[in-house]
Parts: C-alpha cells; sequence; structure tokens
C-alpha cells in the first residue's frame, strides 16, 4: 500500500528506531588520578540493553511514555535529547534489559544509552558517544559504556579519557550477593573519598597493566589487574563473599576476580586459552555452588546472551536454563 492510499483511509505509519548498548561486568579498575579525577575502566560483556522508541503518530499527543515505568532515567534522557534537538517530546520508548539495576552491571547508563540511540534512529538522526556522555552525566555518575570497546572514562564529568581498544577474552562467574546499591547515593559518600598514596600508585599501575593486556590479548595479566583494583576497593563497599573468592584466587584457582565497584555482584574470572581451563572452571562452579550465594551466573565477553541461565543458592530455587548463546 502507498503513502497516498494511507492518506486517503487517515491512517499513518509509526516511525521506529531501535538502539542497544552493552551491559558491563563492574569494572576493571575504578579509581583516582594524582589530580582527584575518579576514573573507571569499562568491561563490558555480551548482554545488553534493547530499545525501542516509537514516534508519535498523532499530531495532538504530548506525552512520552516508557515501558517499563521504573526506566525513569532513560525517558528523562530521551526528553532531554528532543528537546535539544527542538523535536516533539512525545512517542512511546520500550526498554528490555536482562539484569536488574543496581548489582553493578551498568543497566541504568545502557538503558539510557540504548535509549538516545533509538529516538535518534526514529527520527533518522546519529547520535555521538559524546553527546549520550553528556547527557546521561546530568542524570547520575555514568559508565563509558556510551563507547566502544573498552576506555578509561571520567564517570563523574562524562569524559573520555583515553580508549584501550577491546578486553582479552575472559569467562566469568558472577556472584549476585543480594540487595541493591543506589549509585547516586553511593557517589555522594564516595566523592571526597581520598586513597593512601601507596593505593592510588597501584590503581595507575593497574591502569597500564589493562592498556597492555588489551595490545597483547593477555587474560592472565588483565586478570591480575582487574584483582588489584577489587582488593583495594573492598575499603569503600564491603562485599559479602569477598574473602573466600579472595582466597580462592590466591590458591591459584582462578585467575582472578572482577567486582562492581558501586554495586553488589563480583565475579572469578578465567583465562580460556589457559591449558586446564575446563577443569579450573568446573571446580570454581563447584565451590561457588557450595558458597550458597542468592544466585550466579556464567557469563562471557566472548558471546553475545539474549538470555542468562540463573543459579539460585540460599532460596534452594532450582536452576534455569533460560537463555541461548550467540557466538560473536
Amino acid at each position: 500500500m502507498i503513502a497516498t492510499d494511507y492518506e486517503q483511509k487517515n491512517e499513518s505509519v509509526e516511525t521506529v528506531g531501535m538502539g542497544q548498548c552493552p551491559l558491563v561486568l563492574g569494572e576493571c579498575i575504578q579509581g583516582q588520578t594524582s589530580e582527584r579525577r575518579h576514573f573507571l575502566i569499562t568491561s563490558p560483556i555480551g548482554l545488553f540493553s534493547w530499545a525501542e522508541f516509537i514516534r508519535s503518530s498523532d499530531d495532538d499527543d504530548n506525552s512520552l511514555s516508557v515501558e517499563p515505568a521504573f526506566c525513569w532515567k532513560a525517558r528523562t534522557a530521551v526528553a532531554e535529547y528532543l528537546a535539544q534537538q527542538g523535536l516533539p517530546q512525545t512517542g512511546t520508548l520500550r526498554i528490555s534489559t536482562p539484569i536488574g539495576s543496581g548489582q553493578g552491571f551498568g543497566t541504568s547508563t545502557a538503558d539510557i544509552t540504548a535509549s538516545l540511540r533509538a529516538a535518534a534512529a526514529a527520527w533518522n538522526r546519529e547520535i555521538s558517544s559524546e553527546t549520550i556522555a553528556r547527557i546521561a552525566i546530568g542524570i547520575e555518575p555514568s559508565d563509558g559504556s556510551m563507547y566502544p570497546g573498552c576506555v578509561v572514562f571520567g564517570h563523574r564529568e562524562g569524559l573520555l579519557i583515553e580508549h584501550l581498544g577491546s578486553l582479552p577474552s575472559f569467562e566469568a562467574l558472577v556472584i549476585c550477593t543480594g540487595g541493591v546499591v543506589d549509585t547516586m547515593e553511593f557517589d555522594g559518600r564516595r566523592k571526597n573519598f581520598r586513597y593512601s598514596n601507596r593505593d592510588e600508585a597501584q590503581l595507575l599501575t593497574a591502569w597500564s597493566m589493562i592498556r597492555e593486556a588489551n595490545r597483547t590479548r593477555d587474560s592472565l595479566l588483565l586478570a591480575r589487574a582487574t584483582t588489584i583494583s577489587a582488593r583495594i576497593n573492598e575499603q569503600l563497599l564491603p562485599k559479602p563473599y569477598f574473602q573466600e573468592l579472595s582466597q580462592f584466587v590466591e590458591l591459584g584457582c582462578a585467575d582472578g576476580m572482577m567486582v562492581a565497584h558501586s554495586g553488589t555482584a563480583m565475579a572469578l574470572i578465567f583465562d580460556p586459552g589457559r591449558p586446564d581451563y575446563e577443569e579450573c572452571f568446573a571446580n570454581a562452579k563447584a565451590f561457588v555452588e557450595g558458597l550458597r550465594p542468592p544466585s550466579w551466573f556464567h557469563i562471557s565477553n566472548r558471546a553475545i546472551r539474549q538470555h542468562l541461565s540463573v543459579h539460585y543458592g540460599m532460596q534452594d530455587f532450582p536452576s534455569r536454563d533460560s537463555g541461548i548463546s550467540i557466538s560473536q
């Protein structure tokens, strides 16, 4: 049917834009420079936030709605973008994210980024990572996941500090320790925190290690760097099961740890290229299962997953296999 047929029938075609953004497994590193600039190094994984934006076809419709309703940050971001572009602040925003917020997977930033990309696409426009970062930081401290690959990001100013390329491959057993962290409230408590000179120097060394790990595709070096940051930042946000996982790493049973520095999740990480990977990973799964955390799952930065197979501990729920892994 051609456009004139729609006009004769007083019908219209909805214009839909789509957008996506990867989630993150906490951060590789979080710290401060000697100038007291807060920074984080992103750790994108194979889970995504997806968004669609449907332009309103009704000239009298002045509403901008979001589904689900609790994604108000994404709605706020889209409203700001449309206002900046001089576009009608109307339409329907729909978001799908496989993990709940407040645990350290960067869902708020991913939702905002995916939603802004969807709104821009619906209006046949492109939106830069810099614009997304500027809008996101006006709402709350943000991850740098609007930029591709692994980046060093000033999460309080929305500033790209360094692009580090892509992380080497890793596999992770992620423990969700229970509860959530309010990012805005936690950042308010953290903003005046000062690392010791020793800790600051180690975190900057870990930054250099990530740079080198990405250049040489060295997963073991990556694991060593992320473990440094996890241990130093435990003083800021202590986590259940941290000591058990730390000792497991010290015994050589896992290559390292990666944590959500402003969330509740943490993970054991593994180099999939090590000769005894399968045996080590199987032993680690048994170890994590024995801890009986609220929930845990396996994730990777090597594959895109539409859903997760989540295992439950303390609640004694059966494991649920709800996902399909699609190789990149």
